[in-house]
């Protein structure tokens, strides 16, 4: 929150109620000398669109450094780095106006949750279990990995590189307003793309400690190749299952698709026909053998769920549990209806869907780095 929260407003300005419109339709009309509409770049006609929402200066400021990276980098990537540019700086605009609100929705959800009753955020959790813990069976167990592989130090870690980022944040915006030959117009502004992006790299390289950053980095991956160790010799089997499908679906893949392929493929570009198949048959088998783990998960989770949301329940109740089989008939009657649901294929209620989009993604990650990452089978 510190790190996000401390983007100056005034970089910022709250724009007037339409402005988006306004500014669009402000570029649209404006005329060149002939008094036809003035021809605007790709990069202009996004940034009338989004005037609302994008500090321009910004965006201007981040294609400037990104054309200065180009400067530095290989010949071969140099000119796609600079084709790139525009899309970079918007894109930069975008993420330090939307990163703010994104974080401190999911810090306000967090914070709810944690103000709830033990028992309630008990109940909470376990109906989530039940009826969606199918979807994530990988990301829950990376959250429980994530424990045992030394959570609270990575998160020291995290907080590390939190601080770091914000002193060079800050000491990128003092160096914005700096103005040594008293023109009125920031130094910043008024140098090269090569320039600006040494005087930045100078800046970050002043501002951050080597030796405390390198270490955060260092357990951060140490831990995550931790949690990834755990996934991966908890889900082997569905990772050599999904080696196996591959595997055997490649060569009959090759035989009844390979010759159409290759006929209407330039001769240039056969090359990529075998890369393009072997990875085709890789998503293939990953698909298929996750599905069928998502279907394991959906009965274990929804089990688990049902019956830890039925005995939170009594307890907000104030009821006992252990004297009755009141938690275990709820807990199994809860369990079937999880299930069903997960297997008709009820999809997440639209207030879940931001909530729980993170979460999909990080699926999707673990899925392809437990199956395929190091490049070796699972056993």
């Amino acid at each position: 929150q510190v790190a996000f929260g401390s983007v100056s407003a005034a970089r910022f300005p709250r724009a007037p109620l339409g402005g988006g419109r306004l500014a669009c339709g402000a570029a649209m009309s404006s005329s060149g000398p002939s008094g036809r509409p003035a021809e605007l770049d790709p990069q202009q006609q996004a940034m009338a669109v989004y005037g609302s929402l994008v500090d321009r200066r910004e965006a201007e400021r981040l294609e400037k450094l990104t054309v200065g990276l180009s400067d530095a980098a290989p010949p071969w990537a140099a000119p796609y780095i600079k084709q790139a540019a525009p899309a970079v700086g918007l894109a930069g605009a975008i993420v330090e106006v939307m990163g703010p609100i994104v974080y401190n929705f999911y810090a306000s959800l967090y914070r709810v949750y944690q103000t709830l009753p033990t028992n309630a955020a008990s109940c909470l959790w376990g109906l989530a279990l039940c009826f969606f813990g199918g979807r994530y069976p990988l990301s829950l167990a990376a959250v429980e990995a994530f424990k045992l592989a030394g959570g609270d130090s990575m998160m020291m870690h995290l907080v590390t590189l939190r601080d770091s980022a914000v002193k060079v944040q800050q000491a990128s915006q003092e160096d914005d307003k700096h103005d040594a030959d008293g023109d009125g117009v920031a130094d910043v502004r008024q140098m090269g793309a090569r320039q600006l992006f040494s005087r930045k790299m100078a800046l970050v390289l002043r501002s951050i400690d080597p030796g405390v950053v390198s270490e955060a980095v260092g357990g951060l991956w140490s831990g995550y190749l931790g949690v990834l160790a755990a996934l991966k010799l908890r889900y082997a089997r569905t990772a050599a299952l999904a080696h196996s499908i591959g595997d055997a679906v490649r060569p009959a893949a090759s035989k009844l698709f390979g010759p159409s392929v290759l006929a209407v493929t330039p001769p240039d570009y056969r090359n990529w026909v075998g890369p393009a198949f072997n990875l085709a048959c890789k998503v293939l088998g990953l698909t298929i053998a996750w599905r069928l783990q998502h279907a394991i998960s959906t009965v274990q989770s929804g089990l688990t769920g049902g019956l830890q949301a039925s005995r939170a329940a009594l307890a907000l109740m104030g009821r006992a549990s252990d004297d009755t089989m009141a938690d275990e008939v709820a807990g199994w009657a809860l369990a079937a209806t999880g299930i069903y649901y997960q297997f008709l294929g009820g999809g997440l209620p639209a207030v879940l869907v931001p909530v729980l989009w993170p979460a999909g993604l990080l699926e999707r990650w673990l899925a392809w780095s437990v199956t395929f990452a190091g490049g070796g089978k699972a056993a």
